[in-house]
């Protein structure tokens, strides 16, 4: 029950740190966050790259997202 509750907590918290993403990138932003909370482990390695290449102009939200564990989490995923 505790996992659940922390996975609810961490899929909130990147969809509000979406939120805060510019109206031109937000959908695609949304996207690839979805993708990496329930997409399949075969496109973590995209979206992530695509994600980084989205939040470049914008560093203070790169490092926003950087702290999020479901990123956190994609990139441990490809370090094993």
């Amino acid at each position: 029950m505790r996992q659940a509750a922390e996975w609810g907590e961490e899929r909130t918290a990147a969809r509000r740190a979406v939120e805060d993403v510019p109206s031109a990138v937000r959908s695609d932003v949304a996207r690839v966050i979805e993708t990496l909370l329930d997409g399949p482990d075969a496109d973590v390695q995209s979206a992530l790259d695509e994600l980084w290449r989205l939040l470049e102009p914008y560093p203070e939200l790169s490092e926003r997202f950087f702290r999020l564990r479901v990123v956190d989490d994609a990139v441990e995923f490809l370090k094993s």
